[in-house]
């Protein structure tokens, strides 16, 4: 059934302090409009403060909901009823079941109220749920909307949580709760960038809009990453933590093992400060996925402290299981000199105070790169390693040869990136932040930093100028940044990830790196952010596959 529309504005009822439940409920009560008025169109709306309440009849029955569709907006007063108590939106087609409000095609439900007729007047009782249902009734909402991944409804219900004064970070702890054990292989990008969306989102406490992107993004790469995946149960398991058995167990690639001391420790009253050490003598121990596993250490700390204690154990046993898994890159030939390099750095003697030269290590190759810090070990400090290896690999950052990520013609080996230069970078960070913690990792941080810089050498347009790059107001610079990154434009989550990450690493090391350090820092994330992202290979991906079968053909 279609309907003619007339519309009622209410004044608003005088305030009542109400102590008892029933009495709140009865004096919720408001009277609209004569049946007989209702009789003749079938539909009416009316309005009382910002609320506009669509009050629909369907065959015998009468209805009360609201009028603006929960999808976007549209009138559902200019809707159609089937007689079988379900009302249609004709813009989108989403059907609701007028007596509870689900939405039985399309998305979020619909708000529903009571009615009641009385001196031939209807009544609609305008109460509001508690707070308790409210929260329920959103987060179930939101969990529909996290399981598709559908974003537009991500943000309404994040919206819905503000304005019924629910903090809206609760959605991204729920994220967390829904996807730690459907990451197979553990801690993926999707929390490590969480930490920096949430920091983002507390920078933004006067703009909403800007809140709830940081949210929906964040929500959206877990949602992304765990998209119809399996449950991959943790092993109940616990044993009292051991520093040394929980590291001998990530070594062994034991998750089972390792998860079981996290568990007991966790258990006995210990929380993530007290894990962190041991979490960044295994992150660090080999060049783990390619500085992922450092990263993710630093990341989750970072989640944990803004989203407090009840996150903890979600985010560390998936990452625990994350280091258990993760590639060592130290073992395959490029850059197996790693292992001898660690047993030759020695940082004991004393220490020049003249500042090292980025030049003495940019364009030297992977072992030649590890050799000078081994070299430098002698008579220099860690940090001024650190910052020459920094400044050489924002420089090589900076210098990034694009062709190679448009490129379909190259071996596998050369599939590289954007997302790959920035690594060396905000692995550098974590290096910095967790080695300051824990000064005995600084050598396995400074000759990984030096893998970066050597390998990425191959890679270089030596033609670009960081003069054409150059970072005039460093205030505007990172409101224009970040207010790109805000609206970024990219489809696959991975891609804002690295964006903001990247932005991220860059600020934090601007206050401890050298001046032309900082030089080299800025220009090479305003080259990033300004370059175009190549987000999808099939040309490439297929060629390369041809040519690995074909070789046994």
């Amino acid at each position: 059934m279609r309907f003619s529309l007339k519309i009622t504005k209410l004044r608003n009822s005088p305030k009542v302090r109400i102590s008892d439940e029933t009495e709140r409920q009865k004096m919720n009560w408001q009277k609209t409009i004569s049946i007989e008025e209702l009789n003749s169109s079938n539909s009416h709306v009316f309005k009382q403060g910002s609320k506009q309440i669509a009050l629909l009849k369907d065959g015998e029955k009468i209805f009360a909901c609201d009028n603006r569709c929960p999808h976007e907006g549209y009138p559902l007063s200019q809707g159609t009823t089937d007689g079988k108590c379900f009302l249609t939106c004709n813009w989108h087609n989403w059907k609701f079941n007028l007596e509870n409000g689900d939405c039985v095609i399309g998305g979020d439900n619909l708000r529903v109220y009571e009615t009641k007729v009385e001196d031939e007047f209807l009544w609609v009782n305008l109460a509001e749920p508690s707070k308790e249902e409210i929260t329920e009734s959103i987060l179930k909402g939101l969990k529909q909307a996290f399981e598709k991944r559908e974003t537009g409804r991500i943000s309404r219900e994040l919206a819905r949580l503000h304005y019924n004064e629910i903090p809206m970070t609760l959605g991204l702890k729920k994220a967390i709760e829904w996807s730690f054990d459907k990451f197979e292989y553990g801690t993926t990008h999707a929390y490590a960038a969480s930490a920096d969306w949430l920091s983002l989102y507390f920078e933004n406490q006067e703009n909403l809009e800007n809140q709830i992107i940081c949210l929906s993004e964040a929500i959206d790469h877990i949602a992304f990453d765990s998209l119809r995946h399996k449950t991959y149960p943790f092993v109940e398991k616990k044993q009292k933590f051991d520093y040394e058995k929980l590291v001998q167990a990530v070594e062994e690639e034991n998750e089972s093992e390792a998860i079981s001391y996290i568990r007991g420790g966790l258990e006995s009253g210990m929380h993530f400060k007290d894990f962190e050490k041991a979490l960044t003598e295994t992150a660090l121990k080999h060049y783990n996925d390619f500085g992922h596993s450092l990263i993710y250490v630093y990341k989750v700390g970072t989640l944990i402290e803004l989203l407090g204690e009840e996150v903890e154990k979600p985010l560390l046993l998936s990452l625990v299981r994350s280091i258990c898994y993760a590639t060592r890159e130290d073992l395959i030939p490029e850059f197996s000199y790693f292992g001898e390099c660690l047993k030759k750095c020695n940082f004991s003697g004393e220490k020049s105070i003249v500042p090292l030269n980025s030049d003495e290590v940019f364009k030297k190759n992977v072992n030649n790169a590890m050799d000078w810090v081994v070299k430098k070990s002698s008579n220099s400090s860690e940090e001024q390693i650190y910052n020459a290896l920094l400044e050489s690999n924002a420089i090589s950052m900076l210098k990034f040869d694009t062709s190679y990520q448009f490129a379909y013609d190259k071996p596998v080996g050369d599939n590289i990136s954007w997302l790959g230069f920035t690594h060396s970078l905000t692995f550098a960070n974590a290096v910095r932040v967790q080695c300051k913690k824990f000064p005995e990792f600084w050598k396995f941080g400074l000759l990984q930093m030096a893998c970066f810089s050597g390998r990425n050498i191959r890679y270089l347009d030596l033609e670009v100028s960081e003069n054409d790059w150059e970072v005039g107001n460093l205030e505007n610079f990172f409101i224009k940044s970040f207010n790109q990154i805000l609206d970024h434009g990219n489809g696959l989550p991975i891609f804002s990830a690295h964006l903001i990450k990247t932005a991220f690493a860059v600020r934090e090391e601007l206050e401890f790196s050298t001046e032309s350090g900082k030089k080299y820092l800025l220009a090479s994330l305003n080259r990033f952010l300004n370059s175009p992202l190549k987000q999808k290979h099939i040309r490439r991906t297929v060629r390369q596959g041809i040519g690995l079968v074909s070789k046994d053909f």
